[in-house]
């Protein structure tokens, strides 16, 4: 784990060299609590167990997900047995309209699906912390992009402390969003690596490697993001759980249920019923 603390009171920033192996997190006893006197973006890059604030059931971390919670905020986390996984946070103090009113909600803090950018801005910040003093500017400029970008969350869907985000990528961008922009054109097909490097003419073990090393998670990780992103209109449609599946790439039901679960800690049809509820 990896973080740094900024003052945006003070305008002042406080790069931390604090990195801490995750797997020493991994040595409390699940559950633990956390709690903090500032903001803290929470940034999962591997599959992080699950978490929980006290409004809140049990949801799992899986990879592109951000949780942003305010000042006095307690939330607790848990890792089964063995589970290794990488994640990395922002701390930083300060008051902000915005973001408070993203936190403004049943859970008390913000969940969002990321399509890349939250991930991104916070491995730069991150890399630039990490050159200490000669790295003040450049991470300041990363956490500033950061934090404009989460005054401007979309509307909350379905649970009014979950966010999506999504944007269309550029054609004839890096590699990664030209794979993006492929798959959000053929997300209802069946996807294979061969397939993509064929029409965007690149290798396929080049394809591969680089872009995780640009998106920093495989091209199926970023698949199963879309389709169920794509999933939400349709399932507040009322179209069967069945449909909805087959209509966003899903082999099986079961199958997109589970998915469903991972990102949004509840079934298809729990999320649908919820969100029905609260309009």
């Amino acid at each position: 784990m990896q973080g740094f603390v900024f003052n945006i009171d003070d305008r002042v920033v406080y790069p931390v060299a604090a990195r801490m192996d995750m797997a020493v997190s991994l040595k409390h006893k699940p559950p633990h609590y956390a709690y903090h006197q500032s903001w803290v973006v929470d940034y999962s890059i591997g599959d992080c167990g699950e978490c929980r604030t006290e409004s809140t059931d049990w949801m799992p971390r899986p990879v592109g997900i951000a949780h942003l919670y305010p000042p006095g905020r307690r939330y607790m986390e848990k890792y089964p047995p063995g589970r290794s996984g990488t994640c990395c946070y922002i701390k930083f103090r300060g008051e902000n309209a915005n973001l408070r009113r993203a936190v403004n909600n049943s859970g008390g803090f913000a969940r969002i699906v990321d399509d890349g950018r939250i991930g991104e801005l916070m491995k730069r910040a991150i890399r630039a912390a990490q050159q200490g003093n000669s790295g003040y500017y450049g991470c300041f400029a990363e956490f500033s992009r950061l934090v404009e970008l989460l005054e401007t969350l979309p509307p909350a869907a379905g649970p009014d402390y979950l966010y999506i985000l999504s944007q269309d990528a550029e054609k004839g961008g890096p590699p990664g969003q030209r794979v993006r922009a492929w798959l959000e054109r053929n997300y209802r097909d069946h996807v294979t690596i061969r397939a993509i490097a064929h029409d965007l003419g690149i290798s396929e073990s080049k394809l591969s490697h680089r872009y995780r090393g640009e998106c920093g998670e495989s091209v199926f990780d970023t698949l199963l993001r879309i389709r169920i992103q794509q999933s939400l209109p349709l399932l507040m449609r009322g179209l069967p759980i069945k449909v909805v599946a087959a209509e966003t790439g899903f082999n099986s039901e079961f199958y997109y249920s589970k998915i469903f679960k991972r990102y949004f800690g509840v079934s298809p049809a729990h999320y649908r019923k919820t969100a029905e509820a609260g309009k």
